[in-house]
């Protein structure tokens, strides 16, 4: 475990520290002049300076060193003690004033560090979930991504700002005091106990390190749950009308209270062995400092040895209680980082070809499937040996019950997903050949939900094409028969949509989604029951439009409505997979009764 998470560790070192690597430096060097100045000024001078503020010449007893190591002070002391005095004072401050400083700067350092770690860690995490096949996200739910990008990202953060100034400087300290007292103690032929002393420090890192391993697992259960709970409030969030038309209100609170005791539970369990460090170390620094009393006392130590020696196992053990808190915080990251590192190793199984091709200019929109089987879990095919030529410039009807194959036949052209078997052309390209952004610059897609961003009617039909004129964007929406609506209100375009397009209604959002179509000018366009919102009244004012839109462009119409379909020059029936019926819509209502029923079930005209 201990190996897994060294090697977890590395993968996040390499990816996000070594670009900040000057600001790193920059820290430890700081946080090195910290141990330093606590784990060898502070009792270097507890030892040397308070004897020479207490030094009184007729008292006798040895001159102090300080004064050996001045020479010229030996004179000023009998001329001007007061002088000698103020020297020797003067070090304190100076030396708290180094301490302080680098601790500011140590701090100053580490925070921008972490700040700016968690951010490329963010922003890699968002730009990777971006990049993975949409079959990832639909294999995990949303909330628990949400989680990941933002909440462990932030535990991330907290342990970069809060805990690494602390794994910077402690462990070094720690060793910088031990050094110290290793020095202290050969000075005073008691090598034997630095060697107990350095057992005790041991003993008391054993519990750190096996709470550390429980610490991790805790964490990682802890964040999991975060994320159920966020799927849970997502999930409320997103059916508000549902819950509320069926009367599940207690149901959910019941599911909302059930997940929450889980998290809870799992956190409790995780500040448990959190702080359980804390007692050990207490425990450890003062067997060490009542061994360290007697054995000094057996030796005839003086008080200023003693403290001097006292203030180095201080700092050692404070820096190993300061440091195994931010392990067990670093453990607690381990979590985070796991359930990170999980998104960001997932392999991307549609990635874009090393030598990409070029479609030809002008792109015509030729599509063509050759042989192409398609499932979306082993051994449950959703598409057969499908072979379909479809011209440029060709309007088709995708029809067919409910499963039958059409969306996924739609959502092979974008290289949503990966074909299994064979091949799908555009322009003769295979679509696994040529970079998958220029593939989809080729495509509009209005979909069946037409889900839209937190922003502005105008902002929402720019995503088609951002280069778009404004004189565009107002044709567009005009060719979506959004001109009343818009007319209605004052702001026209400029009205906000509200997150998703909740303030507009199902009709309305498919119109801006129609509009951002329209704007996009692409040459195959992919309608996937792009009508399904809208009144049959809605419906009729814009079929004429999207004749218009069809003309010279593929188009695909994937329909339940089969009065969506009055254009369509050609239809491809599909069942259980199989193209089973191509053809006019007057050909297959002659040749196929499963169209022909398909079609009488609806009563059109």
């Amino acid at each position: 475990m201990m190996r897994q998470a060294v090697k977890r560790v590395l993968f996040f070192v390499r990816l996000f520290l070594v670009p900040h690597i000057r600001l790193f430096g920059m820290a430890l060097l700081s946080g090195v002049l910290v141990s330093l100045t606590s784990g060898l000024g502070i009792p270097l001078m507890v030892k040397y300076v308070f004897p020479v503020v207490f030094y009184t010449p007729d008292q006798g007893g040895e001159m102090p060193k300080l004064f050996e190591y001045f020479p010229r002070l030996q004179a000023l002391q009998v001329e001007d003690p007061q002088f000698v005095l103020l020297i020797a004072c003067a070090v304190m401050p100076v030396t708290f004033l180094i301490r302080g400083l680098a601790m500011w700067g140590n701090g100053m350092m580490v925070s921008l560090l972490g700040v700016r770690i968690s951010a490329t860690l963010r922003m890699e995490v968002f730009r990777k979930v971006l990049q993975l096949p949409i079959s990832f996200m639909e294999r995990r739910e949303k909330g628990d991504v949400i989680s990941r990008v933002v909440s462990d990202t932030g535990v991330v953060q907290q342990v970069l700002t809060r805990v690494a100034d602390d794994l910077f400087k402690q462990p070094i300290t720690c060793l910088v005091a031990i050094a110290t007292f290793l020095w202290m103690m050969l000075q005073n032929d008691q090598f034997g106990l630095f060697l107990l002393n350095a057992l005790l420090i041991l003993v008391a890192f054993l519990p750190i390190y096996q709470f550390g391993k429980r610490i991790s697992v805790k964490a990682h259960r802890a964040l999991t749950g975060l994320g159920k709970l966020n799927t849970v409030v997502q999930q409320n969030l997103e059916t508000m009308r549902e819950v509320r038309a069926y009367s599940m209100e207690a149901r959910q609170i019941q599911e909302f209270t059930r997940t929450m005791d889980e998290y809870c539970h799992n956190s409790v369990k995780l500040v448990k062995y959190q702080r359980a460090v804390i007692p050990f170390m207490e425990v450890a620094t003062s067997i060490a400092l009542v061994v360290l009393l007697v054995r000094g006392y057996e030796c005839g130590a003086s008080l200023n040895d003693f403290l001097a020696m006292a203030a180095v196992l201080f700092f050692a053990f404070d820096s190993m209680k300061k440091a195994g808190n931010a392990f067990n915080r670093l453990n607690e990251g381990q979590g985070a980082l796991r359930r990170l590192e999980e998104i960001l190793v997932e392999p991307n199984t549609m990635p874009d070809p090393v030598a990409p091709a070029s479609f030809p200019e002008p792109v015509r929109g030729d599509i063509e499937f050759r042989d192409v089987s398609f499932a979306y879990e082993p051994g449950q095919p959703v598409l057969q040996h499908i072979n379909v030529h479809i011209p440029a410039g060709q309007v088709v009807g995708l029809v067919g019950s409910s499963g039958a194959g059409k969306t996924t036949f739609a959502a092979l052209i974008p290289r949503f997903y990966d074909v299994c078997e064979g091949a799908v052309l555009v322009d003769g390209l295979d679509v696994r050949d040529v970079r998958v952004h220029d593939l989809r610059e080729q495509l509009a897609l209005v979909g069946q939900q037409a889900l839209l961003f937190s922003g502005t009617v105008r902002e929402n039909i720019r995503m088609g094409r951002p280069d778009a004129t404004d004189e565009e964007i107002r044709a567009a929406a005009e060719a979506a028969a959004l001109g009343s609506f818009l007319d209605s209100g004052k702001k026209g375009l400029d009205i906000s949509v509200g997150e998703g397009g909740g303030s507009l209604s199902g009709g309305q959002r498919q119109r801006v989604a129609l509009a951002r179509a329209f704007v996009k000018n692409a040459p195959i366009l992919v309608l996937d029951e792009a009508t399904a919102s809208l009144d049959a009244e809605s419906e009729r004012d814009i079929q004429q439009e999207l004749e218009k839109l069809s003309a010279g462009r593929t188009t695909l119409i994937v329909a339940h409505r089969f009065s969506t379909l009055r254009h369509a020059q050609r239809i491809l029936l599909f069942e259980h997979g199989h193209i089973v019926a191509d053809g006019s819509h007057e050909e297959l209502y002659a040749s196929s009764p499963l169209y022909k029923e398909l079609y009488d079930r609806q009563g059109i005209d």
